[in-house]
């Protein structure tokens, strides 16, 4: 049986959660501007203490503007990725595990899911495409 695109996204998921892989969705930089924005008026306005009165005041304002922006790996490969990216992500970790000539989908599931030598693999697979490919900080 060829390997299905759809069980190999599972399981790669799986990996990514159980390690709690984190990635940031685009949200890293509004918050440092909102911050250093803060920083910044703070700073004109009061001198050094401003800066200081700003930078917690801005720090206080990107947390609020920015939580529940910091999503699970496995979440994002399942539910954002194109059909283009999902192809290319399952390339990329059967290019990581070739090794190990993964032809059957009922042998490689077992093998992501119990092998802890296979799971790194495939994580820093998976790290490596989200940060080259996808463009994503990971947040560890």
């Amino acid at each position: 049986m060829p390997i299905d695109t759809r069980e190999l996204m599972e399981a790669i998921a799986i990996v990514a959660d159980e390690q709690n892989v984190r990635v940031a969705v685009k949200q890293s930089g509004k918050g440092t501007a909102i911050c250093a924005a803060c920083c910044f008026a703070g700073g004109l306005l009061m001198g050094p203490v401003g800066l200081a009165v700003g930078g917690a005041a801005g720090g206080i304002a990107a947390y609020k503007m920015t939580s529940g922006s910091f999503r699970p790996l496995g979440e994002v490969l399942l539910n954002d990725l194109t059909d283009t990216q999902r192809e290319q992500l399952v390339q990329h970790v059967t290019k990581a595990v070739a090794d190990i000539q993964p032809t059957d989908i009922v042998l490689l599931i077992p093998l992501i899911t119990q092998s802890a030598s296979i799971q790194q693999i495939v994580l820093n697979a998976i790290m490596s495409f989200a940060t080259n490919e996808l463009r994503m900080q990971i947040v560890d």
